[in-house]
């Protein structure tokens, strides 16, 4: 028996050799091979032996691959085991958002009230809802990835926190083919807005993603929709993710408008109207005034559009709305507290600094001029100090000095005039020519500057309209006062003491003017 096998295997070793002699391929194991197969506990796929040959035996095969046709459809090739490597599956992992909150300055009763009952619900699922959209687009349903639905944390305990700045948390789940947050909605389940101020993503592997914010985010009963953020890193219209289009095209159409309904103070909306509302046609026909802008020739001005209904007697002009009903602000542009706070105490300023000045002159025997200069410095460090110089016992009686003594002593910081920045630095810039012609160039008609070329100056207003164009200013108004000068050397440069205030009082000559077409022209 022994015998046998061992002529067996002699053969099996000289038709091995045969056939590798005669280009015949019969598939040879490996032992490498055969240890994987016997380990191999899962499916494997089978690869002929045409696939595991080397590059660059193909050649000489497919030149004998006629003479060996023969033999080769005799012998069967044995199946390679090979794995296959099972696809990763997205794994998920944990990400917080950091939400930061502006509290009011001030707080009416009734605006604390709504406040505690928002902690309250908060507890109990009318909270703040936020969700993270991806710059990618999900394959399964063609819109952009989401994150599951967070809620910001600690609400409810932080409420009486004092600080100008309250910082939230949110947690979320996501999966590890997520791609880059691009995008967050914030849904405000409360009774009552609040000014989301930024929002921070932290737990990606990119970094942490920012999202600016500045905004109010308004009750869910007042706006149903959710608010969208975007991240602070900007796209050019074309390479905008495809993710983010659909959002960027509805915030865009969000703040654009349609153009009807009546504008709510809450509302966020950036559409544009004529100036068809500066009369008052309902209160008299005297009080109409014309329509100004959305012409073809003059499409400007315009202003914010409020969509009020038009008045009673003329159908093109908008109704007015009066004191104390507010105008229609965009939500976002309305001034926030610290400059509204800043606003009225200038305001008030002003009414004091016209009011006092009236009320000295009037009941003071002194003479209300500017001695020197100190007089003017004492604008800003003493103040309008009030020094009654009445003679007259009846009127010293009189309950108005004692009035204005009482309004100058409660409001002695008001009555100061605030520092101008160029005196606080430099008391005696003003006086130079250089800071004159930098105040000119910088300041509110720096186009308007230009050479005079003709003297008398000629209008290039209409003449129909405006009369000639010809200056009222003769040249023989001017020929006694020129001193054998010619126009270019009437007012130079000073020399001395005296034409050094002549020069002065040309250049304030200038600033009186460029502020007269500043509030006259501009303004209107």
């Amino acid at each position: 028996m022994a015998f046998a096998n061992e002529i067996m295997a002699s053969s099996s070793r000289v038709l091995l050799r045969n056939s590798l002699k005669q280009n015949q391929s019969p598939f040879l194991v490996s032992p490498v091979l055969v240890r994987l197969r016997k380990a191999v506990k899962f499916p494997v796929a089978a690869l002929s032996e045409d696939l595991l040959r080397d590059p660059s035996s193909s050649s000489s095969s497919s030149s004998s691959s006629s003479s060996s046709s023969t033999s080769s459809s005799s012998t069967t090739s044995v199946p390679v085991p090979v794995s296959v490597v099972p696809s990763e599956k997205p794994v998920k992992f944990r990400v917080r958002a950091v939400v930061t909150v502006r509290n009011k300055i001030k707080e009416g009763f009734k605006e604390t009230l709504v406040k505690h009952f928002d902690a309250l619900t908060d507890n109990i699922g009318q909270n703040i809802v936020l969700e993270l959209i991806s710059t990618e687009i999900d394959p399964k349903t063609k819109a952009a990835k989401k994150s599951n639905e967070a809620v910001l944390k600690d609400w409810s305990k932080k409420i009486n926190v004092k600080a100008e700045r309250v910082n939230y948390t949110a947690e979320y789940m996501v999966d590890s083919n997520f791609g880059e947050p691009g995008a967050i909605t914030v849904s405000n389940k409360h009774q009552q807005e609040f000014f989301l101020e930024c929002i921070t993503i932290e737990g990606f592997a990119t970094g942490p993603v920012h999202f600016p914010c500045n905004s109010w985010v308004q009750a869910r009963k007042d706006h149903p929709g959710k608010r969208i953020f975007f991240s602070n890193k900007p796209y050019l219209p074309g390479d905008t993710p495809a993710g983010l289009r659909f959002l960027r095209e509805k915030e865009l159409r969000n703040l654009r408008g349609d153009g009807k309904g009546v504008r709510n103070l809450s509302d966020r909306i950036y559409d544009f109207d004529t100036y068809n509302d500066l009369g008052n046609p309902d209160r008299a026909p005297e009080f109409a005034r014309p329509t100004i802008g959305g012409s073809e020739q003059y499409p400007y001005p315009r202003r914010c559009r409020t969509g009020r209904l038009p008045s009673d007697t003329d159908m093109f002009a908008e109704s007015r709305l009066e004191k104390p009903n507010p105008m229609y602000v965009p939500r976002d542009e309305r001034f926030e507290e610290s400059k509204q706070n800043t606003f009225s105490v200038k305001r008030l300023k002003a009414v004091l600094h016209n009011l006092i000045p009236g009320l000295k002159a009037s009941i003071s025997a002194d003479n209300q001029d500017f001695n020197d200069f100190s007089d003017v410095d004492g604008l800003y460090s003493k103040g309008l100090l009030i020094q009654l110089g009445l003679q007259d016992d009846v009127l010293k009686k009189l309950p108005l000095p004692n009035v204005v003594s009482k309004i100058q002593e409660s409001s002695q910081g008001l009555l100061k005039y605030d520092t101008p920045k160029i005196i606080s630095k430099d008391k005696f810039a003003w006086l130079r020519d250089d800071e004159f012609a930098r105040q000119a160039i910088a300041g509110v008609n720096p186009i308007g500057i230009e050479r005079l070329q003709v003297f008398p100056p000629v209008s290039k207003l209409d003449p129909q309209i405006y009369g000639p164009q010809e200056s009222a200013l003769k040249e023989e108004h001017i020929l006694n006062q020129l001193n054998g000068m010619t126009v270019q050397q009437v007012v130079t440069p000073a020399i001395d003491a005296t034409t050094n205030w002549m020069w002065q009082l040309a250049k304030a000559h200038v600033c009186a003017n460029d502020a007269g077409v500043h509030q006259l022209y501009n303004h209107w």
